[in-house]
């Protein structure tokens, strides 16, 4: 059991007064599973995980299985409860121009340590549910499960304003392949490509990180390469951002990227080719000056 005090202050003749002070109880439904116990080893994206409910709970799962994507709210029973400024994973100014406020970022350091991810659900068994990944480590206690609702949680138009850049190429296309997946739904042979072409692009003209807006031009002959646009940059028609060729090209405002004829069949194949076997890239000749 965790007990929380709450207050309720007024400043009264520039003196600080408590007025209300009530107390919270929590109680774990249960803990995180995944044998990571060190904070510098855990992804920034988490790891494959499963959270064990305990005894007292197993009635509360009934009809878990209607959904795919769970909420996994977790107490952070490690994080630094005084701290309210951090210096964000991805940011190299260690000064002031880095520091963000904690609810500005997911740092576990914050007033009341909660963690929330979401997570798609592997599979159940019993008290254990498999997750494809959290980023709590081992022996989190977890305080709560709530149900991803695509009726009411998604938000496609959402958007953020850079924090940081990808630790590297390879955490870069581990962001890239989770957004491309959880929007397309399972992996395949286009969203690997269409995952290739982006991260090549942010690579070669970005840095690691993304244009201030994205256009994104997409072959119709390939419906699964577009979903995977869609979920890495966020485009649609509705809004002229996402366009639709005939050509078999993915284009940008940078340039094109023509796919190779012969092309490996499936998802680890295309992640793990040299990018000269997937594509050739054409430069635009009216390419934005910092794309030359």
């Amino acid at each position: 059991m965790t007990m929380i005090g709450c207050s309720l202050w007024t400043f009264r003749g520039g003196r600080r007064r408590r007025i209300v002070r009530n107390m919270v109880q929590l109680e774990p439904v249960g803990v995180v599973r995944n044998g990571l116990r060190d904070r510098k080893s855990m992804p920034a994206l988490g790891a494959p995980a499963s959270v064990e409910i305990f005894e007292p709970y197993r009635d509360a799962l009934l009809r878990f299985e209607k959904h795919s994507h769970v909420w996994v709210l977790a107490w952070l029973d490690r994080g630094e409860r005084n701290v309210l400024q951090v210096t964000p994973r991805g940011v190299d100014d260690r000064g002031p121009d880095g520091l963000h406020g904690v609810f500005a970022v997911r740092s576990p350091a914050r007033p009341n340590p909660i963690g929330l991810t979401l997570a798609r659900v592997l599979g159940r068994d019993g008290l254990h549910i498999a997750l494809d990944r959290l980023d709590f480590l081992d022996g989190t206690p977890v305080i709560d499960l709530k149900p991803y609702f695509v009726t009411r949680d998604l938000a496609f138009t959402a958007s953020n304003s850079r924090i940081g850049l990808p630790r590297g190429a390879e955490a870069l296309r581990d962001s890239l392949v989770q957004q491309a997946v959880r929007f397309h739904g399972e992996e395949c042979a286009d969203l690997a490509l269409a995952v290739r072409m982006v991260e090549d692009l942010r690579i070669r003209f970005h840095a690691l990180g993304e244009p201030e807006r994205w256009v994104v031009e997409v072959p119709l002959c390939r419906p699964c390469l577009i979903d995977a646009m869609m979920g890495m940059t966020r485009t649609s028609p509705g809004r002229n951002t996402l366009r639709f060729t005939e050509q078999d090209a993915a284009g940008f405002a940078e340039g094109r990227y023509w796919p190779r004829p012969e092309l490996p069949g499936d998802f680890e194949a295309m992640l793990e080719a040299p990018s000269g076997l997937l594509f050739d890239f054409e430069l635009r000749e009216e390419a934005p000056r910092e794309a030359r």
